[in-house]
């Protein structure tokens, strides 16, 4: 709205300005004609040559009355035109302008929500990683921990390995004088198995009364036993396969009080430190196919264990 009544204003001051210069024109060729009628009409001596020669002084200013208003007009149809033109850049200008500061603004609104999802990340990452090391530390003192019980059960072990070892070699004093076949100990999973043959072990072989022979080895047994108080025993005996199943549990289980009995009255362990059971026939080392298997399944297993 501003550019039109700018361009109304100048055009409307360049007609107010070639009207001024052609009435100047006018008025001052009338004035001309009117003081030359004047003479002529006052001193009746006009020549034609001099009558002719006014006209055309009065056409030439014409003339350059009309050239000049052309030249006018034509300047200021190029002044418009140049007007136009520029108004026209500026247009394009601000147009462009704008565009580039609402091209911008989209810009910074990307940025700034880039930059916002950058920070939501950053403080998701930062608070995983904050869960995360305390998971750590959590574990760290957690495998401590570990670690400590790890190292007070290998201290734990190894002194019960001594001490395992240390009545192993007890036990195989006692057995001195004996043979394989007879009787034998060794360490299974922490504990102490003596095998004694029930041929060795007993008077007869349907009998529980223990032998001359097996009564030295108990008693020397109750003895390491009372040196270690923290033992306990059971006393598994077992038998061959002739005969009648129940019976031969029975006779199992008998054998294995008797053994059991022997030992309590030459050791100071509590009552409850012993168990005695029969397995009968039920728990064989071989097949009781031949004389050699059924004499390895008749046999009783004395077991110390290390409270």
């Amino acid at each position: 709205m501003k550019k039109n009544n700018y361009f109304w204003i100048l055009k409307k001051n360049t007609k107010t300005i070639i009207i001024n210069i052609m009435m100047k024109r006018a008025f001052g060729i009338a004035l001309m004609a009117m003081m030359s009628f004047s003479i002529l009409s006052s001193s009746c001596i006009v020549l034609k040559k001099t009558y002719d020669q006014a006209v055309r002084n009065g056409k030439k200013s014409l003339d350059s009355l009309n050239r000049v208003f052309n030249e006018t007009v034509a300047g200021f149809n190029n002044s418009t035109n140049n007007l136009k033109i520029n108004n026209t850049a500026k247009d394009l200008s601000v147009d462009s302008l704008v565009r580039e500061n609402q091209k911008l603004a989209g810009d910074k609104a990307t940025l700034n929500q880039s930059l916002l999802n950058s920070i939501n990340e950053f403080n998701d990452e930062k608070a995983k990683l904050a869960r995360k090391t305390r998971t750590a530390d959590s574990l760290m003192n957690i495998l401590a921990m570990q670690t400590a019980a790890e190292d007070s059960l290998r201290s734990l072990d190894d002194n019960q390995q001594r001490e395992l070892q240390t009545l192993l070699v007890s036990v195989n004093k006692c057995l001195s004088g004996t043979n394989q076949s007879e009787a034998y100990a060794q360490a299974v999973g922490g504990n102490i198995v003596i095998t004694v043959s029930n041929d060795y072990l007993y008077k007869t072989s349907t009998g529980t009364d223990i032998s001359t022979k097996a009564d030295a080895l108990l008693k020397k047994l109750a003895a390491v036993l009372t040196l270690n108080e923290n033992c306990r025993v059971q006393v598994i005996s077992n038998t061959d396969a002739n005969g009648q199943a129940k019976a031969l549990l029975e006779l199992s289980a008998r054998r294995a009080a008797a053994v059991i009995s022997h030992l309590a009255q030459n050791c100071s362990l509590p009552g409850t430190a012993y168990t005695a059971s029969g397995r009968g026939m039920y728990n064989p080392v071989a097949t009781n196919t031949t004389d050699d298997n059924k004499k390895k399944n008749r046999r009783t297993e004395i077991i110390i264990f290390q409270r």
